[in-house]
């Protein structure tokens, strides 16, 4: 796999795992939210930067752009748990 490629991937994939954690530790719904629009906002400028990198072979790209797919996939559903926990009646009163 090409060197740059693999320090581009290191550059989002440890801010995006970072992000997990926040979520977890974060104390109000909003901050939650926040976070997991950060998430894929990140992500989001991940598959961005890997789908206009000029030169790359197929399968470094292709590989890429799955590895920032899972993300994606994973920051969306997370986001949007955290969307339907904030407006759903009732959540708060466990």
């Amino acid at each position: 796999m090409n060197e740059t490629l693999i320090s581009a991937c290191q550059m989002f994939l440890i801010p995006a795992t970072i992000l997990f954690a926040a979520v977890g530790v974060a104390n109000s719904q909003g901050l939650k939210l926040l976070v997991c629009f950060m998430g894929v906002a990140t992500t989001g400028l991940w598959a961005y930067r890997i789908w206009y990198w000029a030169g790359l072979s197929v399968m470094d790209r292709r590989t890429a752009l799955g590895l920032a797919g899972l993300y994606a996939l994973a920051w969306i559903f997370t986001f949007l748990i955290q969307l339907k926990n904030m407006f759903s009646p009732g959540y708060n009163r466990r």
